[in-house]
């Protein structure tokens, strides 16, 4: 006859073999027990040293990008649209704003890597929109190079 159980206070799985008397305790369960809760500790300290950083939630060093992240969700949604609705001056700025911006984030101190990396997918985004509405308004065309090579 066998019996399993569990002993909730040392987070120790036994099996119990009547026959013979021996009692066998899974420690390795034990163990990952134990590393799961250190990595839980570590991970609330992680947590709450991000809280309190100078870039942490607390500050509009972070809030400051996460708005900035509509502007790069926008340009991704505009990507579906026809690029004739897209209007070269605004995405011109667009493109110069990121680009002014991206110095300021690796500049600022402390240096803002969530700002950072905001700008640069903002550029990406609007640079492709950029080109597509340069493309769209015959500025990239390979016909036009191809004539003017040919005169």
């Amino acid at each position: 006859m066998i019996w399993v159980f569990y002993l909730f206070d040392f987070d120790l799985t036994c099996v119990i073999i009547s026959d013979s008397g021996l009692v066998l305790c899974w420690i390795f369960a034990s163990i990952a027990e134990v590393f799961k809760r250190i990595q839980l500790l570590a991970m609330a300290a992680t947590f709450r040293a991000f809280l309190n950083s100078p870039v942490g939630p607390k500050t509009t060093h972070f809030w400051g990008p996460v708005a900035n992240w509509g502007f790069v969700a926008a340009g991704l949604a505009d990507m579906q649209k026809p690029p004739e609705m897209i209007s070269g001056n605004m995405t011109g700025a667009m493109c110069v704003y990121s680009a002014l911006f991206m110095r300021f984030a690796w500049m600022v101190q402390p240096r803002n890597y969530l700002l950072l990396a905001c700008h640069v997918s903002n550029e990406t985004v609007q640079l492709y929109q950029l080109s597509r509405w340069a493309r769209s308004q015959g500025y990239l065309s390979p016909e036009k190079e191809e004539e003017a090579k040919s005169q």
